[in-house]
């Protein structure tokens, strides 16, 4: 006793160990994809011995940090640790998304996992062929990458598989491996969980009296150790070895010590019935099994309530029912041999995972990385390589369009040039013009001054002609060549003040062209036809206005009237 309770508080300093270790991986989370991944990798270490300390983590981590890959492998660890501790999985879009996923080429145990949770999928679907597939595949697996506790819930899972009614002696093969392994790992759980499945191993086999030693060995560290619904679990498989091995009596005992006043399944009820019967308490026995019949059950439990009801009524003489129950008891049989199919799929899966398969298997692994590769190559290729031409092709788009835009450049430069040299040679022929006009003008008023010299007509036909030549200049016609003039040789001085002041009058307009055109306030007085005076008040006020103004070249223009 001093020994086991040394190995108790042993186990419980490991136990705190763990917990403090499962501490520092929750606050390791905040640092990055390597934490979340130390995490991950933790839980599948806790698994075995510390279930729930493995869910802490799990409920624990920060999902918004994670990558894809994290976040699946998180759905994954999820639902295999549920699965493995008594909660069935329901495989959702999302599980299956999750599951899938693990599956990229680079074998790292989750693929183990992924395969065990379909077997279970496989099982609650009524699958049993496929059952059995998934786990003889993930036992290849497991057994290639050397992940002994998922190997040991896979001998677990097979032993159950084969005692169902099927094959005692494979059952107890797996079930003997499973419980050797949980051994050298610690799991006390499930080691006692194994130690079950070699129960229902030697039952299978019809060895009743090794089934109840078995269980017997077992019960003091069941009670002492298991919960309250696997001490129930565990004391209903002992009433039915007792019952099985002629202690009918203790089996009756136990069976009202458990389920008294509370509800029971049909195979419950059906073992319960047949222990009653057996003991020749015929009321009692044929009062449970009608309760059993009207219970919801699967095929296996309608055989197995339609074999004790028909031992029943045969014992209580009632042979005109007995044809009855016999034709339901054969119905039953043949849709358990239609559901499970286990002995011809055992002998198929024996052929199909020798050596020579596994080989070729682990070929064929290999085979589908290697085309992966090359595929993803040849696409990685085919991308740059469509990507270099349609750089290329626009790059040369681009050539083309510059070329283009740089031939209308040089034809706009010439045009420019051919309009400005347009435009030189009208300002060229004015100026002449201009300048041929005043010698004109000069030589017509000596020829007049030569004519009346030394007469009484010298004065009056020398201003005469003066004054026509004023009056020509100051003609519509003659102003406009004069503004013209001043646009083609100062940079269209006139066209920008008409743009700049739009509402300004004519008088207005032509006063700053003879401004602009440098003639003085006298000159301007005679064109106009005004007095000097006035000249001046228009000039003062001209240049008010423009002053007045915000246009960006109103200096440019005051600089003509100072």
């Amino acid at each position: 006793m001093r020994g086991a309770g040394f190995a108790y508080s042993f186990l419980g300093m490991r136990k705190l160990v763990y917990i403090l270790f499962v501490s520092m991986l929750l606050l390791s989370g905040c640092f990055g994809k390597g934490g979340i991944d130390n995490q991950l990798n933790a839980v599948d270490g806790l698994l075995g011995n510390y279930p729930d300390s493995a869910m802490s983590v799990l409920v624990g981590m920060d999902t918004a940090s994670m990558s894809d890959f994290q976040k699946d492998r998180r759905v994954l660890l999820y639902a295999y640790l549920s699965m493995i501790y008594g909660n069935p999985v329901n495989l959702d879009e999302e599980n299956v998304r999750s599951g899938d996923s693990v599956f990229n080429g680079t074998f790292t145990g989750d693929e183990v996992k992924w395969l065990v949770i379909k077997s279970d999928d496989a099982k609650h679907r009524g699958d049993f062929v496929a059952r059995i597939e998934y786990l003889k595949d993930a036992e290849f697996l497991a057994i290639q990458l050397d992940t002994k506790f998922d190997l040991a819930i896979i001998y677990q899972y097979l032993a159950n598989v084969y005692s169902q009614g099927f094959n005692g002696t494979v059952s107890k093969y797996y079930a003997d491996k499973s419980v050797a392994l949980f051994r050298e790992l610690g799991c006390p759980k499930q080691l006692r969980e194994s130690r079950m499945s070699v129960a229902g191993a030697l039952a299978a086999k019809r060895d009743y009296k090794s089934m109840l030693d078995s269980l017997e060995v077992m019960k003091d560290e069941v009670m002492a150790n298991a919960p309250d619904h696997y001490r129930r679990y565990f004391l209903d498989q002992l009433a039915r070895g007792y019952d099985e091995d002629g202690e009918t009596a203790k089996a009756i005992g136990i069976f009202h010590e458990l389920y008294d006043g509370e509800d029971v399944s049909a195979n419950t009820l059906a073992h319960w019935a047949r222990a009653y019967w057996r003991v020749g308490e015929l009321d009692s026995a044929y009062l449970f099994i009608q309760r059993a019949n009207s219970l919801a059950h699967n095929a296996t439990d309608e055989y197995l309530c339609r074999n004790v009801e028909y031992g029943i009524l045969e014992k209580m003489g009632r042979r005109s029912e007995l044809a009855m129950v016999d034709s339901l008891r054969e119905q039953a049989s043949e849709r358990i041999m239609e559901e499970r199919k286990l002995e011809e799929s055992s002998l198929a899966l024996n052929v199909k995972y020798d050596a020579a398969a596994r080989k070729a298997w682990l070929e064929a692994a290999e085979s589908r990385t290697r085309t992966y590769v090359a595929i993803f190559v040849a696409m990685l290729l085919a991308i740059v390589a469509a990507g270099v031409y349609l750089y290329l092709r626009k790059r040369n788009q681009l050539l083309v369009l510059a070329h283009e835009n740089d031939v209308l450049r040089i034809r706009t430069l010439q045009n420019n040039l051919f309009e400005s040299d347009s435009r030189q040679k009208d300002v060229a022929s004015k100026i002449s013009e201009l300048f041929n006009t005043r010698f004109k003008l000069i030589d017509a008023l000596a020829a007049s001054y030569f004519e009346c010299r030394d007469t009484g007509q010298e004065q009056k036909r020398i201003y005469s002609d003066v004054k026509n030549s004023i009056s020509d200049f100051s003609s519509d016609s003659s102003t406009q060549e004069l503004e013209d003039i001043a646009n083609a040789y100062n940079d269209n001085l006139m066209s920008r003040f008409r743009e700049d002041f739009p509402s300004l009058s004519k008088a207005q307009y032509r006063l700053a062209l003879y401004i602009f055109c440098g003639f003085s306030l006298p000159s301007i007085s005679i064109f106009t036809g005004s007095d000097l005076r006035n000249i001046y008040v228009y000039k003062s006020r001209l240049k008010g206005v423009i002053n007045k103004s915000d246009c960006a070249r109103k200096e440019d223009y005051l600089a003509y009237f100072r």
